[in-house]
C-alpha cells in the first residue's frame, strides 16, 4: 500500500509534552513538515469552531482546554497504513497514547483517514494533501501566523473560488451576478466558506459570506 499523509496537532496546553511526542512520531512515521501555528487571540474560538465543525463542544469550552497560544502541527507519512473500520490503526493508537500522556484530555488532535486529513489541511493552510505532496520535506519547524482560511473574512472572491475548486466532487458556475456551487459535500462547502444567514430556494440554499468589508451572496446546491 502507498504511504499516506496525516496531521497531528499538539495544542498549546499540551506542548509541555511535545518533546516526548515528537520523539515518538519520529520513531513511528516519516516527519514531512512541522509548523508553529499562531492564531489571533480574538479569533481563536471562531477558528476552533470552524476547524472542528459540529464536533466542537458548545461555547468556549474547547478554547479553555486547548489554550489560545501557538500550537504545533506535524505532517507525517505512514509508510504502511493499516485500517480498521476506515480509520488508520497506528494513528488512532498514537493519538490515544499522546492524549493520555498530556493528562487524558483532548490536547492532541490527529486525522485518521485521507478525507479527514485533506479537510484539516485545507482549513489550516488552504492547501490540500495533493498540494503538500508537491512540496519538499522539511523537518525544521516553520512559523505560520495565519487564522483558519477565510477567517474572519475572505480577501476577495478569487480567493474563495480558488479554495472551493480544491474540494472533491464540487464545481462552480456563474449565477445571478454571483456563483452557484454544486457539491456532494454541501455542508463542508458551507463550513469552508464560513457562510451565514441562509434561506432556501427551490433546490438551492442562498448564503452570504464576508469578503473584505462587503457581504457577497453565494449559492450552494447539494448534488448526489
Amino acid at each position: 500500500m502507498n504511504r499516506e499523509l496525516y496531521l497531528f496537532i499538539i495544542w498549546h496546553n499540551g506542548r509541555f509534552m511535545e518533546k516526548q511526542i515528537a520523539a515518538d512520531l519520529k520513531k513511528k512515521f516519516d516527519i514531512f513538515q512541522i509548523y508553529n501555528v499562531v492564531w489571533k487571540p480574538d479569533n481563536y474560538a471562531a477558528n476552533l469552531a470552524r476547524f472542528y465543525g459540529k464536533k466542537l463542544p458548545k461555547g468556549y469550552k474547547k478554547e479553555k482546554e486547548t489554550g489560545s497560544g501557538a500550537f504545533r502541527a506535524y505532517l507525517v507519512y505512514d509508510k504502511n497504513p493499516q485500517f480498521s473500520k476506515g480509520k488508520n490503526i497506528a494513528i488512532q493508537h498514537c493519538k490515544s497514547n499522546y492524549r493520555h500522556l498530556t493528562g487524558g484530555g483532548n490536547l492532541v488532535h490527529a486525522t485518521d483517514n485521507a478525507t479527514d486529513t485533506n479537510e484539516a489541511l485545507l482549513f489550516l493552510f488552504g492547501k490540500t494533501t495533493k498540494d503538500f505532496e508537491q512540496e519538499q520535506p522539511n523537518p525544521l519547524p516553520q512559523d505560520y501566523e495565519r487564522d483558519v482560511i477565510g477567517s474572519p473574512r475572505w480577501e476577495n472572491i478569487e480567493q474563495v473560488l480558488e479554495v472551493v475548486k480544491k474540494l472533491p466532487f464540487t464545481r462552480i458556475k456563474e449565477y445571478k451576478n454571483s456563483y452557484i456551487i454544486h457539491s456532494k459535500n454541501a455542508d463542508l462547502v458551507r463550513r469552508i466558506l464560513n457562510a451565514k444567514n441562509h434561506f432556501k430556494l427551490p433546490g438551492v440554499h442562498k448564503y452570504t459570506i464576508n469578503i473584505g468589508r462587503a457581504k457577497q451572496a453565494i449559492y450552494i446546491r447539494k448534488v448526489s
